[in-house]
């Protein structure tokens, strides 16, 4: 298979989408899939349409995300585009209402699939990455589809407006909403990892609505989380639970992290992503050289699987940048290196990473996900 990437921050969104998926098709040639990242300045309604200007039969998924990344660094205004072509199925859905029952949606999205004839394969999991629990959605989505298929993706967002995002295929446009594709007959490979470590002794969690936790160790959320952190102000938050999200160990050790936004004036705390009541877990810190390093693991794990890297995706959770700032660039460069200079990269600030660490796909925070497809058929030797 061939690939293409192509990059545009034409002010025009028509000028902008056909820009973006001229070059990338020019690399890849007649493409089979479209992946398409735009900021949320385009009216994406344009975008299609420029892009199908260019191509107008061939499949397409996207959404609308906090920043576009590119191989020379994070664009906050732009149409980003890779082009996918070779002899693979790709097919697309996409299914609205999803914080209205994101069990539901998961569920009808793993039915499509099944429906179709599909057993295995990478699904690429776009959903709204404000409205609804994504978690359940991928508990839904899982329990139809299973094991045999690998899931990539992360929530659409925008430039921390919190307003309003967007998914789409060629077909529709929507938000609220779950964007999908679905690949057969492309090896990709993916490598997930975040770099923060757990701190100080384990902690509860006891009473939640939603992303708001309320009770942490029988007292108040904020109460807790500062006398961990020696006992913070509310004007401290913002900084201190940039660098100490909390982590909470997986199955197989591993820790999910989950990213606090907001202290509430009721001491209570509010989450990018829910977090079941009774979990445990622990505030955690990092080190940005262990960010990046991180990074650059997940990216040679999703490498060394793969005999010719032919693209690499990524799906970067946007309070990395923010906290790492210029040294962001440094991560990217770590992932370019072990791919290879002339391999096409396009990359999303994402707000929830979908990966797994082994089979099951979870919802992620401040987290990194690698996906790099294999340009030659079947599985490297072991």
């Amino acid at each position: 298979m061939k690939a293409g990437v192509g990059f545009s921050d034409h002010q025009d969104p028509f000028i902008a989408g056909s820009s973006a998926a001229r070059k990338a098709i020019e690399t890849s040639g007649t493409p089979n899939l479209l992946v398409v990242f735009t900021t949320d300045f385009y009216d994406p309604e344009k975008v299609l349409s420029g892009i199908k200007s260019i191509h107008s039969t061939t499949k397409i998924v996207g959404f609308c995300c906090g920043g576009i990344i590119t191989k020379q660094g994070v664009h906050t205004q732009g149409i980003g585009i890779c082009s996918l072509s070779g002899n693979f199925y790709a097919g697309t859905s996409l299914h609205k209402g999803l914080s209205q029952s994101p069990w539901k949606v998961g569920i009808q999205a793993g039915k499509e699939i099944l429906d179709q004839g599909l057993e295995k394969g990478t699904i690429l999991v776009l959903p709204d990455g404000f409205q609804a629990n994504m978690s359940e959605m991928l508990r839904g989505l899982y329990s139809q589809a299973g094991p045999d298929f690998k899931y990539i993706g992360g929530g659409a967002g925008d430039n921390l407006k919190f307003f309003k995002t967007y998914q789409f295929t060629e077909k529709d446009i929507s938000n609220d909403a779950l964007a999908l594709a679905i690949i057969d007959g492309l090896e990709i490979s993916t490598g997930i990892g975040h770099g923060w470590k757990p701190i100080g002794y384990p902690l509860t969690i006891n009473k939640v609505v939603g992303k708001t936790v309320f009770e942490i160790d029988n007292i108040p959320a904020f109460h807790a989380y500062s006398q961990r952190l020696g006992n913070i102000s509310k004007e401290d938050f913002k900084y201190q639970g940039m660098i100490h999200p909390l982590g909470f160990p997986d199955i197989a050790g591993q820790y999910i992290i989950r990213d606090p936004i907001s202290a509430n004036g009721d001491d209570s705390i509010t989450f990018v992503t829910e977090i079941p009541s009774q979990a445990v877990g622990n505030i955690m810190d990092c080190r940005i050289h262990d960010l990046i390093e991180t990074a650059r693991i997940a990216a040679y794990n999703a490498i060394s699987c793969i005999k010719k890297p032919a693209f690499t995706l990524l799906f970067d959770c946007i309070s990395r940048i923010l906290l790492m700032e210029k040294q962001f660039q440094e991560e990217i460069s770590a992932i370019q290196r072990l791919s290879g200079d002339n391999v096409p990269l396009l990359g999303a600030l994402t707000f929830g990473e979908i990966g797994s660490y082994s089979d099951v796909p979870l919802l992620h925070n401040k987290t990194t996900v690698v996906a790099v497809g294999d340009s030659l058929e079947g599985k490297k030797n072991a």
